[in-house]
């Protein structure tokens, strides 16, 4: 049975750890096994993402998927929905995913927060835990904070009040995708964040951030991070080096396809390690 986030942060927040979440690419077997094979060795939690706006596979393959080996593994499995509108949330409730984001950042505070609270009970129908967001994160190819909106402490304490989230993603200096320049979190603002609203935070924009600055975030309230573009352009440098490698042009395609997942497995591996979540599983 899949998990929630519910199940596995209490852990992290006791460790003052920040657990990496992968994204799976919609449900690619190389990236789920890659993830998946490399966090049961490690004794951690898998946290796997799923875009909302897209599934390699179809969303519910996707679930059924990862559902059949969160049902074998000796960890917690968690499939995430990232940045999820209601429809969108709402299929995957019923599709049996028990974890989800809804995304309500672009409106006004109000309206966030009512729309997000009817998510909530929603989630709360199905045994599901929930993230919402305050603030709005910068894109690829920006700078960072600079072309994002910070979330300001106190509108992030009253959505949590008032909507009942599990986990908050705040903006404090993360963007989307590759960057021109190296993020820079605000740590002051982290802590506050933490300290005002008492859930913990989540990471968005991972790709770029220094791993030791996302450790330090973890001992301060962060605790899950999102890594996507980082992880699908080591799947292709795996293929891609893999294929240049055979000169013959006999190509096989299970050691291609290996060599992604490899490089998947090395990356979720470098995570792991760098942010001290091995062993987080007794």
């Amino acid at each position: 049975m899949l998990s929630t986030l519910n199940d596995v942060l209490p852990a992290a927040r006791a460790r003052g750890v920040c657990l990496p979440a992968i994204d799976i690419a919609g449900g690619q077997p190389d990236f789920l096994l890659g993830v998946l094979r490399t966090c049961e060795e490690a004794r951690c939690p898998a946290v796997m993402l799923v875009w909302a706006g897209a599934s390699y596979i179809g969303l519910e393959a996707c679930v059924d998927l990862v559902s059949h080996f969160a049902a074998r593994s000796p960890v917690p499995v968690v499939l995430h929905l990232d940045h999820g509108k209601e429809e969108q949330v709402e299929r995957a409730l019923k599709l049996g995913m028990r974890s989800v984001m809804f995304d309500g950042s672009a409106d006004p505070l109000e309206e966030n927060i009512e729309r997000t609270r009817r998510m909530v009970a929603m989630a709360r129908d199905y045994g599901a835990s929930i993230e919402g967001e305050v603030g709005r994160f910068g894109r690829e190819r920006d700078t960072g904070a600079e072309t994002g909106m910070l979330t300001d402490p106190q509108e992030a304490a009253t959505f949590v009040r008032e909507t009942g989230i599990d986990l908050l993603a705040p903006s404090v200096g993360n963007a989307h995708g590759f960057t021109k320049e190296t993020p820079k979190l605000h740590f002051d603002l982290i802590e506050e964040i933490a300290r005002r609203t008492g859930v913990p935070l989540s990471l968005h924009g991972g790709t770029g951030i220094p791993l030791a600055d996302v450790h330090r975030a973890g001992t301060l309230g962060m605790h899950k991070i999102n890594v996507a573009s980082q992880i699908h352009r080591d799947y292709a440098d795996g293929l891609k080096a893999c294929m240049q490698e055979d000169t013959s042009r006999q190509y096989g395609w299970n050691k291609i396809l290996g060599a992604g997942r490899q490089a998947v497995s090395a990356r979720t591996g470098e995570y792991i390690d760098a942010l001290d979540v091995r062993g987080l599983v007794e």
